[in-house]
This record gives C-alpha cells, structure tokens and sequence, in this order.
C-alpha cells in the first residue's frame, strides 16, 4: 500500500513539476488580464501648507509663487487606480524645511487602500516656492458701498458702520497697494430703516479690490445700520417786503427752482404745508431785484435736500407805473389767411421780441402774451421772404405803444406723387368706372 502512495508521488515526477509550472504561468497570466497593472496621472492636486508660524513668527508673511498644487502619477492596479480621484491624494509643504532659496519639497502619499495594493507615486521632487517679506500693518475707516436700488420715492439716510475702523495687516508690498477698507451692501426696495452683516475686503485707490491672500482684519465682518429717508417735493414760496420807489411798482416775481426734493427719517415731518419761504426786500426799488438766496438752513436739522440745491435765484420784475414790457419769440404768433398748400416760417425763430404796454397798473401786472392774442395777415402774400407787422389784440384797459415787424417765408406745400400708383393697384375692383367715364365724355 505505501509502495503504491509512494509511486503515485514519484512516477512522471518531471510532467508533474512541470505542469505546476504551466498552472502558475497561466494564474499570473490570468490575473493580469482580469487586473492588469496600469499607470494614471492625477493634476492640480492642491498642496497643503504646514507649520505657517514658523514664518508669522518671525514677524514675515510668505506668498506662494509656485507650486500650490503638484501633478500625480500612480502606478497600481487597475482595479486600485481607477477608484481614485483626486480628493483621494495629499499634498503637503513643511515650512520648517524652507531652504535658503525659500523653496521646501513636496510630499504626497494615496489616503485611500483599504486592500494594500501595491502601488507607486511619482510627483518629480515638485517644489513650493514661496516669497518671505516683513509683515506691517495699517488702521483704514470703513467705506460702504451699496448696490441695488431703495423703494420709489427713498433715498438713503446715515449709514453707520460698526466697527468704523479696521486694523489690516500683511506682506508690505501688498499693504502699501490698499488705499480704504470697504463692505458693499445690497438693496431690494426697503422703505424703512435696516441692519446687515457684511464681510470687509480691502480696495485700492482706483476702487479695485485687493487680493486678500495672507491679509488678515482686525475684524472678519462688519455690522451695518442703514438709515431710510421718505422724500417729497417741497414747494418755494416767495414773498417782498417794502415798496418801489414813487412811480414803480412790482410787475411779478420768478423763482428757480420753484421746489426742492426734501427728505426726513420720520415720514411725519413729510406735512402737505411744509415750504420753504423766502423774503425779498424792494424798498425803493427802481429795476428788477435778483437776489441769489441759500436755502440749506431753511428746513432744520430734520430736512435734508436731496437734489443737491443749495441756492434758489429770485427775480422780482420792477417797472415804471402805469407801462410794462412783454417778450414773445414767432412760435407765440397766430398766422391768419394762409392760402391752402402753403405753408410759414419763421427764419428768425429763436429771436426774442419786446412789445411795451401801457394801462393800469392792476390790469398790465396779470398780463401775458397769450392775453395780447399776437398775428399777422399774410391776405394777397405770394411764396417768398416778406417783413409783416404783427398786429395785437391787447384787453380792455391795455394799450400797445410799439411796433413790432418779423420776417416770414412763405413756401408751397409740394404734394407728395404716391398716390396714383395706388389709385392703378386696383383696377379689378371697380371694373365699372373705366366704362363710365367713356359714356360721360361721349355725352359731352
């Protein structure tokens, strides 16, 4: 029986290595074309910096000038690469091996091989270079800035920021580009005061904000409390004093402008009788009186003006007793008998006429152009420049001292040539008046 084991054994014992041989080439074979080894590079993989105090220490700030990521080839099998990302490697830079030339090696090791497979990683001795300088710092106030647009008819009130003032500090070359700190807020039609949270960052002097990389606040937001304002059009209401000299009197009083846009927090203080008053003094007076009024401290405290005016210019007109002067240009002018297919101009349009008036002086302080009812009779006139008089018809009581000639020109209205085309579009329409007219004319 043993003899028998034995020769099962050792009988053919060459086929039988032999073919363990064969079976072990053809497993690795096998394995490899289910599992094949395979090679993949990984970019952009982000490098993380350590030991950063041992830089701040020493009162510097770096700033990265190459190397913030590193590209990764792996070389594994394919069952291990193709489960891999990049969030699947870490990169990192050791500050405390910073060399004379500011530059440290990269390291990267694979986080994730929960079945050890063999793998390699090749990153080409990949260097962080950074560049050291002293660390400075500067106190700037806070600008805010807004966005967006409040509710119709509100305008901004105070703006207050908290805190007011921010430390910054960093790289001196860095810190000598920032010129304010701001915070920008956004508005969405808000009729009534509001407060917001909102993050700093610091600008330069032409309003473009600063890259804030190793910049640090003194603080990381900022509290700000938006005041709200209502706004209405305050009317400016004129008033004399005194009396022209003997023989005067006031014709009328111009204003500019004749309102201002008001604000106030508390829309109470909006009332439909606020208004600005003004006094004039014409004691004496023989000519027009201009004055040049500042109205900023007409209002109070409460009111702010919101248009920007500051001065309202007054004009009282002064003339002698019993006569006025009126203006009027060629478009306050009624044209009568104009032919048909005739048309006026004036050449001297924008000219400005003087007509002088005479009456009492009740009836000539009311008057206007409108009220002399101003024309020309242009009856028997052919085309061509012509001189007319105008002619007025002033109210009872008023009388035209003066005047006045214009130059008109009178043109023939050329009739445009569109119509017969359109008359010959249609002859299959009206298939009877071609015959008609032939029957008229055999008639005649």
């Amino acid at each position: 029986m043993k003899a028998r084991i034995k020769s099962l054994f050792t009988r053919n014992i060459g086929w039988k290595i032999l073919s363990i041989i064969i079976a072990g080439v053809f497993w690795l074979i096998a394995v490899n074309i289910i599992d094949p080894t395979t090679k993949r590079t990984f970019e952009g993989v982000p490098v993380e910096i350590l030991n950063e105090t041992a830089i701040t220490s020493a009162n510097q700030v770096y700033e990265v000038l190459s190397g913030n990521t590193v590209d990764v080839t792996i070389t594994s099998k394919r069952s291990l690469v193709e489960r891999l990302n990049v969030g699947n490697f870490t990169a990192t830079a050791d500050l405390t091996e910073l060399s004379s030339v500011n530059a440290v090696a990269i390291q990267v090791k694979l986080n994730k091989n929960p079945e050890n497979v063999p793998y390699e990683l090749d990153w080409g001795s990949a260097m962080l270079k950074v560049k050291l300088e002293e660390r400075v710092s500067s106190k700037f106030k806070v600008e805010i800035q807004t966005e967006g647009e409040l509710g119709e008819g509100y305008v901004l009130g105070t703006v207050k920021a908290k805190p007011n003032i921010i430390e910054v500090a960093g790289g001196i070359s860095k810190m000598k580009k920032i010129d304010h700190v701001g915070a920008v807020i956004q508005l969405g039609g808000e009729t009534e005061g509001f407060s917001v949270k909102a993050k700093p960052m610091a600008y330069d002097a032409m309003g473009d904000i600063v890259d804030a990389t190793n910049l640090t606040f003194s603080a990381t937001s900022i509290k700000v409390n938006v005041g709200v304002r209502q706004t209405m059009d305050v009317p400016i209401e004129i008033t004399t004093v005194g009396q022209p000299a003997e023989g005067y009197h006031l014709i009328q009083t111009d204003r500019q402008p004749e309102s201002v846009r008001v604000s106030a927090e508390d829309p109470e203080l909006l009332t439909e009788n606020l208004m600005i008053k003004l006094e004039v003094d014409i004691e004496g007076a023989t000519s027009d009186v201009e004055k040049e009024i500042d109205i900023t401290s007409y209002l109070g405290d409460d009111y702010v003006i919101e248009d920007g005016i500051k001065v309202v210019s007054v004009r009282c007109e002064i003339g002698r007793s019993g006569q006025r002067s009126l203006g009027f240009t060629g478009t306050d002018i009624e044209v009568k008998n104009l032919r048909q297919g005739y048309a006026v101009n004036f050449p001297d349009a924008e000219q400005h006429y003087q007509v002088s008036l005479s009456g009492s002086d009740d009836v000539l302080r009311d008057v206007t152009i409108s009220d002399l009812n101003p024309y020309i009779d242009i009856s028997g006139m052919g085309e061509g420049e012509h001189s007319v008089v105008v002619n007025f018809s002033p109210p009872i009581g008023v009388r035209v001292s003066t005047s006045v000639s214009i130059r008109i020109d009178i043109s023939k209205i050329e009739t445009e040539q569109t119509e017969t085309p359109e008359e010959t579009e249609e002859p299959a329409e009206e298939t009877e008046e071609p015959t008609e007219t032939p029957e008229v004319t055999e008639e005649e």
